[in-house]
């Protein structure tokens, strides 16, 4: 009976022991399946989430509208802020227009305002004819959730960034240049004329002064500032009047008032002045290269443009800009370096 029993329990355990090894085995087959399919679903999902992730990307570029506005389409200078801003856009993948009026108006440039504001952009970015007439229509903007960003010009209410050339420096250094030129030809005294595009964008308004700023303390003496309203002929008019009058300097404080001073002075040969403008155009370094102007200050447009556009599509897809109030600089072009400004 012992022994019956004794080869009973051998047998069971034996059975025992092959039943564990057979789970055992199972075990570690099913754990290493769901690892793999584990694994496998993990890469699916990343790749899935990295598709997800560019897809935004894509369509928050495309979704993103941008809305540009200038004083006026007719100056070179916007067609190169526009042209800065539209490879910006194009690269990035965001909608962009260039709106403007068809010359320097208050009301047209609002009624142009108005319509893009209407069009309801993420971002406008404006470069205004008036810095105080135009505030309500910009805070409108604002009010409806559009995001305000200056170029060139800033009107007196406060934006996202600012794209502008330091234009009180800039004129600054114009007069510097006049005032070295006229001693290098032995005139010390007599009357400077200016010829300026506005007396109230305040673009004009610190060129002119910031140019004035540079005679103080010479013998120079500057005479009432007279508006060629950004037309040439009418610049060119004014130009000679002050020509008329035996002045020493001239001074055009943009493009159309360079190139009016430029030809005035080209029509008045005998003349022995010493004339500078603002705004290195093709027109303008023509007129610099033959000699009627000294110098013309060069901006950066394109890099306006190219800056505001940018700053736009940071902030319409929640990003943060780091710099705000950005100096697009400013360069003395003469007949010396006229060649790499063309």
């Amino acid at each position: 009976m012992k022994k019956k029993l004794l080869a009973m329990l051998m047998a069971v355990a034996v059975v025992a022991s092959l039943a564990a090894c057979g789970g055992s085995g199972n075990s570690a087959a099913t754990e290493t399946t769901e690892t793999t399919e584990t694994e496998a679903s993990d890469e699916s999902t990343d790749a899935a989430e990295a598709e997800t992730t560019d897809d935004a990307a894509a369509t928050d570029a495309s979704d993103v509208s941008v809305i540009l506005v200038t004083m006026d389409g007719l100056d070179n200078h916007w067609v190169n802020v526009d042209a800065g801003a539209s490879a910006a856009a194009k690269e990035l993948g965001i909608n962009y227009q260039w709106m403007q009026p068809d010359k320097k108006d208050v009301q047209l440039q609002i009624e142009v305002l108005n319509n893009a504001i209407a069009a309801n952009p993420d971002v406008l970015i404006v470069a205004a004819v008036d810095p105080d007439a135009i505030v309500s229509t910009l805070q409108s903007a604002l009010d409806a959730g559009i995001k305000l960003i200056y170029v060139d010009s800033p009107a007196n209410l406060d934006a996202s960034a600012s794209f502008c050339t330091d234009n009180y420096a800039a004129g600054q250094e114009a007069g510097r240049q006049e005032i070295a030129q006229l001693e290098a030809k032995g005139i010390t005294s007599g009357d400077i004329g200016i010829v300026s595009f506005s007396n109230a964008t305040q673009t004009a308004v610190d060129r002119t002064q910031g140019f004035i700023s540079a005679f103080d303390g010479t013998d120079y003496n500057i005479l009432e500032v007279q508006y060629g309203n950004s037309e040439v002929a009418a610049s060119q008019a004014a130009a000679e009047n002050f020509i008329s009058q035996g002045v020493v300097g001239l001074y055009g404080d943009n493009e159309p008032g360079a190139v009016g001073v430029g030809n005035a002075v080209a029509a008045n040969a005998d003349w022995d002045g010493v004339a500078v403008g603002f705004d290195a155009t093709s027109t303008a370094l023509d007129l610099v290269d033959s000699g009627a102007l000294y110098c013309v200050m060069a901006q950066n447009p394109q890099g306006m443009g190219d800056g505001a556009v940018r700053a736009a599509y940071t902030l319409a897809t929640g990003g943060t800009l780091e710099e705000t109030q950005v100096d697009t600089g400013a360069t003395v072009v003469t007949a010396e370096n006229s060649a790499d400004f063309r």
